[in-house]
């Protein structure tokens, strides 16, 4: 099978949904490989046993603030066609597409370095005051583009594929993606959600790959910003489960990914039957990671100092089966994109407790962003000064 074939054929159709898990060692994967196209949006309220593909931006549940690319707050299509299977299969060698972008221009970026630097220090005060005690913090970077979508997620699986590497159309914008992090899970009566927190570069050598996880795993800032989400998460996950059937079975695991290490948490819980699927998004969304702790106060400064809405960075994107299995990932690593407009989105972030250091907070966002901006063959040391 030639996936950029198969992707452009799928191109033709108004609304469409690829998503390849990339994780092997997942076990509460449900399809690694899902293909869903369809011709018309699907709005609330839902109904079970049907397919829906698509997802939610950041402002569905949160304060609402216009981010550079808007879609509906809940995005979702009914599909006409869904191939899902449980393996991912081998992808025929094809030719390298032509470059991803054909043209591309800085317009505008939501923080300069001083900027960031300086609600860093405010949000460490509100901390210090006893105020919230974890912010998560982003900049978003607005380009003026014209791109081949099909060809930038090709790109992008090369040049870091992650546990979900997704492409979403919507009518004539896009969200292409390599997300290391699930929003939520479902399956049977069971619900997970696996939130990162944590992030280290990764060595150039194996040598140092090693310093690199043991640094991170006796890191006392990355723990205690794992455990303050995982406590956040599990809060969450009560609200629509059977009540003591929460719990942790895998806290600050290492995962690795092209240019760093991640700490990754497991939260599972029996969901209670009379909660349906939408509901019990309703109730775990927005994703801890992306907001903070406690997560209203967190999304109140968000709003206060971030200077443009989110969209769909730090919302979701996945499926919902007929059969009533679900798999949605966080929108991090990702691109926006709007063919109408000609304009393309990378927003990235970090989560600032009063440990934080201003200066290496700006630089983990950097780094979250290094790959993305390589398949666009972009350097991030011109754009990050």
């Amino acid at each position: 099978m030639k996936l950029l074939s198969l992707l452009r054929w799928a191109d033709k159709y108004p609304y469409f949904y690829f998503h390849l898990q990339n994780n092997p060692q997942d076990e509460i994967g449900i399809y690694r490989w899902v293909l869903g196209i369809g011709r018309k949006p699907a709005k609330p309220p839902f109904h079970p046993k049907r397919w829906y593909i698509g997802g939610w931006t950041y402002e569905w549940k949160a304060y609402y603030k216009r981010p550079y690319i808007e879609f509906p707050r809940e995005a979702f299509f009914v599909p006409q066609y869904v191939f899902a299977t449980e393996e991912a299969p081998e992808w025929e060698s094809e030719p390298s597409p032509h470059e991803p972008v054909r043209k591309i221009q800085l317009l505008q970026s939501s923080f300069q370095r001083e900027g960031f630097i300086q609600i860093v220090d405010k949000l460490r005060e509100h901390i210090h005051q006893g105020e919230v005690y974890q912010v998560n913090l982003s900049l978003a970077l607005l380009w003026e583009a014209t791109i081949d979508p099909m060809s930038t997620f090709y790109y992008l699986l090369k040049a870091s594929p992650a546990t979900f590497n997704f492409i979403f159309k919507f009518q004539q914008k896009y969200v292409i993606g390599a997300s290391p992090e699930r929003f939520f899970w479902q399956w049977q009566k069971y619900i997970a959600q696996q939130p990162i927190k944590g992030t280290i570069r990764r060595g150039s050598t194996w040598q140092e790959d090693v310093e690199a996880v043991t640094a991170l795993l006796a890191n006392p800032k990355e723990l205690a910003e794992n455990t303050m989400i995982v406590d956040l998460v599990r809060n969450d996950l009560n609200t629509v489960c059977v009540p003591g059937s929460v719990y942790v079975p895998r806290w600050a695991e290492v995962q690795t990914f092209p240019g760093l290490h991640h700490l990754v948490s497991t939260v599972c819980g029996e969901k209670r039957p009379e909660v349906p699927w939408w509901e019990a998004a309703e109730n775990l969304f927005p994703p801890g990671s992306m907001t903070g702790a406690p997560k209203r106060a967190a999304m109140q400064y968000i709003r206060r100092y971030e200077p443009v809405g989110r969209g769909f960075y730090a919302g979701a994107i996945g499926y919902i089966s007929a059969d009533g299995e679900a798999d949605f990932a966080v929108v991090i690593r990702s691109y926006v994109y709007d063919k109408l407009s000609r304009q393309l989105v990378l927003q990235v972030g970090s989560g600032i407790t009063y440990d934080s250091d201003p200066v290496a907070e700006w630089e983990e966002s950097w780094l979250k962003a290094e790959k993305l901006l390589e398949a666009l063959q972009l350097p991030a040391r011109v754009l990050k000064s």
